[in-house]
């Protein structure tokens, strides 16, 4: 009975002494809770899809409670979130305009053609390897979705062989921006603004051939813009948001019909 007593107590003290010592150690390592940061987070969504730039939810409501970020980086929230953001944080925030994935690209099947039978993957990473995709523009949509399939909020869909954005449904979690080969995702204004739905930057005699729809660098827009938010880039008109006041000039007088008008609507109050 003795040898077996032994072996036990001695089991039993060791987990005494081993609870003893982690006891010590959480209260000398103790962090006080930051009731700040707790609400912070608690406002916000919780899907941690990153769209703020931070690792999730909990990483932002840290960097708030620190000071090193604001209450608008949450996309996802909208104006709700932001508003109780700053009331927690005792700030005004201003007006924030709505921002969503915007595809630059127009070039459907009615408007743009492919220079090949392709019977390949069913992938645009996969089309994308073999001479830049079965379209004639190399820089345009392939359509095959790979932005689609990781979208998990129905924003995004295939439409006449082009990706368009539901921006109403876009919570910016940018994980179509990284899915696309060809980086003709980007987060833009979603409201208030003029955007050229374009991203070829061969020159206008060349992109006239094979799109309809495509930037010719013609300046017609840059010449009449009256807010000079508009500059060629690349070989490619593009439109500053900070400056664009939507007031439609350059849609209507662009030969191509490459520039879209967003939405006229009011700033949401945060």
């Amino acid at each position: 009975m003795t040898e077996i007593m032994i072996p036990i107590g001695i089991v039993g003290g060791m987990g005494l002494i081993a609870g003893v010592i982690l006891s010590l150690a959480t209260i000398i390592f103790h962090k006080p809770v930051d009731e700040k940061e707790e609400a912070l987070r608690d406002a916000l969504p919780g899907i941690n899809c990153g769209a703020c730039g931070f690792s999730g939810c909990d990483g932002y409501a840290k960097a708030m409670a620190e000071g090193t970020a604001g209450a608008t980086n949450c996309t996802p929230g909208g104006a709700s979130t932001r508003q109780a953001l700053s009331e927690i944080l005792g700030v005004e925030v201003g007006d924030v305009q709505k921002v969503a994935a915007f595809v630059r690209c127009n070039g459907t099947c009615e408007f743009t053609n492919s220079k090949m039978d392709y019977a390949g993957t069913t992938t645009c990473y996969g089309a994308n390897q073999l001479f830049g995709g079965p379209q004639e523009c190399r820089f345009g949509c392939m359509g095959f979705g790979d932005c689609e399939a990781v979208c998990e909020y129905d924003a995004l869909h295939i439409v006449d062989g082009v990706a368009k954005v539901d921006p109403d449904k876009c919570v910016g979690c940018l994980k179509c921006i990284t899915a696309c080969p060809k980086n003709l995702i980007k987060m833009l204004p979603a409201e208030n603004t003029s955007i050229v739905a374009c991203s070829n930057q061969d020159k206008g005699g060349g992109v006239r051939k094979i799109c309809d729809v495509g930037c010719i660098t013609c300046n017609r827009c840059v010449k009449t813009c009256p807010q000079k938010a508009i500059k060629i880039e690349n070989n490619v008109a593009v439109i500053d948001p900070e400056l664009c006041i939507n007031c439609g000039d350059c849609i209507e007088i662009c030969p191509q019909n490459c520039i879209l008008k967003m939405p006229a609507k009011e700033k949401i109050p945060s």
